[in-house]
């Protein structure tokens, strides 16, 4: 499965996002204080995806009378946003795309050209530089799953690092994953893989979530050596996810 592509922005989406990654019923906005998530109604993008052009594949009886065109397409196409913020973050960190592409992007979208796009370059991951003091966090993907690494270097305290969700339906953590409710269907993030070097090669340390009331997730580290590297590594499942850009 294709890997995640992101994109920057040149203005031709909201100023506040730098980068913007696609999945397959949504997008991600990189954004200097946290991410933007916004996710469609699955049924309903696989219908727009399946009429384009004029052929009509997905099942409409699975749609609403209201979001039904007469062509059959969805008049209407329902989204849920929210954003993953990070509390308390350095607000001097670096924020550094990597691994570019050859290839870059053009959007020449209505007729102000200001809000056009040109020769917008496409990486394969985007990392926040000290984020917190002595912590770097990356997002990329990997095996057609977008995952993130929180990179403790000596000296930084994992229990600095806050990560606030707003706009969510629900969050609640069950067996160390999370479960993200919004009204267009749930997102997992799994039990974080998390290591370190040891002497004798990649060691594995515990790490569990903590969440608060107001909905702000920590993590939780047991019996780690704090004078060498440590990888908090957990990867996130949306109901649909593909890095390929003619599906989106």
């Amino acid at each position: 499965m294709p890997n995640l592509e992101f994109i920057e922005n040149k203005g031709q989406w909201d100023s506040r996002a730098l980068l913007k990654a696609d999945i397959g019923n949504g997008s991600l906005f990189f954004q200097r204080g946290g991410i933007k998530v916004v996710l469609h109604n699955e049924q309903e993008m696989a219908a727009v995806s399946s009429s384009h052009g004029g052929l009509y594949r997905a099942d409409s009886s699975k749609l609403t009378a209201a979001a039904r065109s007469f062509s059959g397409r969805p008049s209407a196409l329902r989204a849920h946003a929210y954003a993953v913020n990070f509390l308390n973050m350095n607000e001097a960190a670096e924020i550094i795309p990597d691994k570019p592409l050859d290839s870059y992007n053009n959007y020449f979208i209505g007729n102000d050209s200001s809000k056009w796009g040109r020769k917008c370059r496409i990486f394969q991951g985007v990392t926040y530089k000290n984020i917190y003091p002595g912590i770097d966090l990356r997002y990329y993907s990997n095996n057609g799953k977008l995952k993130y690494d929180l990179i403790i270097h000596p000296g930084g305290n994992p229990e600095n690092i806050a990560l606030q969700y707003e706009g969510l339906d629900g969050l609640t953590v069950t067996n160390n994953r999370l479960l993200l409710k919004t009204s267009v269907g749930d997102v997992r993030e799994m039990e974080p893989y998390s290591y370190q070097a040891g002497d004798n090669g990649r060691e594995d340390v515990q790490v569990r979530y903590r969440v608060s009331k107001d909905r702000v997730v920590r993590f939780e580290v047991s019996h780690y050596n704090n004078t060498r590297v440590l990888v908090i590594d957990p990867t996130l499942v949306f109901a649909t996810f593909t890095g390929s850009r003619a599906s989106n």
